[in-house]
This record gives structure tokens, sequence and C-alpha cells, in this order.
């Protein structure tokens, strides 16, 4: 493994895990289509521009960036976008996978951003913002799509909190009535024996079974 940098402009990053320079090229693309798109919705007469959201698409788009930035970091069936740039490691809920970036350079770049919802939020955001700039209807009416199918997730998580609750109540009603069994039978052995082996000068005579 190569080490980090003691001296110089990026001292202290490791390349093999960090590729600065590969950093730089995507920001770079992301920094040049925003700033193109933004001069091409404002030349001459188009400005197609809104001259700002309303509080509703603000809360729409920005649910839908969640639910989108999930489906594509995370969701199993959507791991043949991130194969060529992460490694597999394990399934998770919900159908999840976790994956690792892979290779160097690039790939290990585009492994990062493809696999990191917080990395990919300004990418998506940027994206629904250049629909709904051209094309508002359109924008929000696939916005809805992905809200509705976040509130969805929401809901299925819901259902598996409430049924995990119930469950460990259940054990815990268990556990408790057994523990009270216990204590009971053992602070109470003579409800088990006659009052005729109390008098004295009897032998004990154990209650029948």
């Amino acid at each position: 493994m190569k080490a980090p940098q003691e001296t110089g402009l990026f001292a202290g990053y490791d390349e093999a895990h960090h590729p600065l320079g590969s950093y730089a090229l995507l920001m770079g693309a992301y920094g040049v289509s925003v700033a193109g798109f933004l001069g091409w919705s404002s030349r001459g007469r188009r400005q197609t521009l809104p001259e700002r959201l309303d509080l509703g698409d603000v809360v729409l788009f920005s649910v839908a960036t969640h639910s989108m930035t999930r489906l594509l970091a995370k969701d199993r069936v959507t791991s043949f976008l991130r194969a060529p740039f992460v490694r597999f490691q394990e399934d998770s809920t919900a159908g999840e996978v976790e994956e690792v970036s892979r290779g160097a350079g690039m790939q290990k770049a585009l492994g990062q951003l493809l696999g990191c919802p917080f990395c990919l939020g300004p990418w998506v955001a940027a994206g629904f913002m250049a629909v709904h700039a051209v094309a508002p209807r359109q924008a929000r009416w696939l916005g809805s799509v992905f809200a509705l199918s976040a509130a969805s997730s929401f809901l299925h998580r819901a259902y598996e909190w409430l049924g995990a609750g119930l469950h460990r109540t259940r054990e815990q009603g268990r556990e408790l009535k057994a523990r009270t069994d216990r204590e009971e039978g053992v602070q109470f052995p003579s409800a088990s024996v006659s009052a005729e082996a109390l008098e004295p000068g009897r032998a004990p005579i154990p209650a029948p079974s």
C-alpha cells in the first residue's frame, strides 16, 4: 500500500484510497454541466428557470432526491450499475446491499460516488431541477413517483419496527412469568407439605404427588 505523501499540496492523503485527481475531474464535470445548463437556460428569450420554487416543490423534490439516491446507491436491483466500480460485501435489509469501491483512479472514485447516497445528492437534485426548469409537470410527476416510493419504504420499516417491538414485549412477558414462577416455587415450599407433618415429634410426611 502506498504511504500518504508527507510533503506537497496534498500531503496526508493516500492516493490508493482517495484518488484526488479523479475527484477533481468528477467535480469539474458536475460544475461544467450545471454551469452549461444555467447558461443555456438563460440565453435569449428562453429563460426557462423559475424565479423560485414553491414550498410544496421543495418538499416533493427533497423526498424524491432522498429516495432516488438511496435507490441508486444501495438497492439490490440497481447493483448492475455499480458492479463495474464496486465489490459486493453482503446483503443488507430492505432489499439493499453493502458494497465497497474497488480498483484505482476514476474507477475507485466512481465506485465511491455511486455507492454513497449522500454523495449522489447534489447530482440527483440538479437533475430534478433541470427537468423541472424545462418540463415542470413531468418533473413533478417523476418526483411524485420517488416520493411515494419513499413513503412506502417508511411504512414497510414502520411495520418491521412494530413487529419487532411486539416480539420483544412477548419475550419479556414470558421471561417475567418464568422468573415469577421460579421465585414462587422457592418462597413457598410449605405449600406441598401437609399440616400433620409440621406437628412436633412427627416425621415430615410429603404431600401426595
